[in-house]
């Protein structure tokens, strides 16, 4: 690079440096708080412009914005997906962090439209038709409000079929930008998901299929690591029933503890019992599906005694 072209980046370089040092501090908050972080989920898939609209809305409200595109693949209508999604990632942000999740199948309906603050500080908006759920059962609920302050709201005629654009976006803005949450509406109780936890029956363990991880076929259940530790440690064998499919799996530490090709079962880094095939597609061989019923027994080593069922 030729010392005139240097001189003119670091020319460039400074006068940027100014116009960030001298923009304007809102109500005295630092640099840091006016760069806040909103998580971005939806069904809308990126073949057309509705995401880009979306972050559109909230950037022409706060241009500081810093948004983290969590997904916008989620099986369209898919409430449940993206609750897992949202439980998934959002414990890997800072208090403060607002979460936009539009996927909506009732919108224009009389569901209402929520704003949610857990008991970790995170900050939820979305329809209220349970996508929450699991984000909730992990942080607590600290305050929830019903969207009704059409101050926050997008200008002009709101459209019935886009309160992503609409509604939920420049409500997440605002958030974001220091609005308090107390004045965007009345108190609301939010919709939960009925959710059916895995449990001890007898000498096993009975749960479902919670999903199934794309694209890699592994096939996540709904059973808690310390619940599968109260009758079996890894390097047991397991009788697994899926479906009405059986297996006989060793659980393990990691996918190379077996063979390329072999099936196990693993403890998912989310804490959960999983089923894998190293360097497979579990679900996929097997015809697994998500909600499928799954039940778990030990097998005893040889020279156990097979403990008596407990009924």
């Amino acid at each position: 690079m030729s010392r005139f072209r240097f001189v003119l980046c670091g020319a460039a370089f400074l006068a940027l440096g100014a116009v960030i040092a001298c923009a304007p501090a809102s109500e005295g908050r630092s640099r840091e708080q006016l760069t806040p972080a909103v998580l971005f989920l939806t069904d809308f898939g990126v073949k057309d412009g509705a995401v880009a609209v979306c972050k559109g809305v909230m950037w022409s409200i706060e241009p500081a914005l810093r948004i983290v595109d969590l997904t916008h693949e989620v099986p369209p209508y898919d409430i449940e997906t993206a609750a897992e999604v949202l439980e998934q990632a959002l414990p890997f942000y800072p208090a403060g962090a607002v979460a936009v999740a539009v996927v909506d199948p009732g919108v224009g309906s009389e569901r209402k439209a929520a704003a949610i603050l857990t008991k970790k500080g995170h900050l939820l908006v979305g329809p209220d038709n349970g996508i929450f759920t699991l984000v909730l059962e992990t942080e607590g609920l600290a305050r929830a409000v019903e969207l009704r302050n059409t101050k926050y709201f997008r200008p002009g005629v709101k459209s019935f079929t886009f309160h992503g654009r609409d509604i939920f976006s420049p409500v997440g803005a605002h958030l974001a930008a220091g609005t308090p949450l107390d004045s965007l509406g009345p108190p609301l109780v939010p919709m939960r998901l009925d959710l059916h936890p895995a449990r001890q029956s007898g000498v096993g363990i009975d749960g479902t299929v919670r999903y199934i991880e794309d694209p890699y076929g592994n096939v996540v259940t709904n059973i808690p690591a310390a619940l599968l530790d109260s009758i079996a440690h890894v390097g047991d064998s397991l009788d697994v029933r899926i479906g009405s499919r059986t297996f006989r799996l060793p659980w393990k530490h990691t996918f190379s503890d077996v063979p390329v090709g072999q099936p196990l079962a693993v403890m998912h880094e989310r804490g959960l019992l999983s089923f894998s095939i190293n360097q497979g597609d579990f679900a996929s061989k097997y015809g697994v599906k998500r909600k499928a019923p799954v039940s778990i027994r030990r097998i005893p080593r040889s020279n156990e005694t097979p403990p008596p069922t407990v009924r």
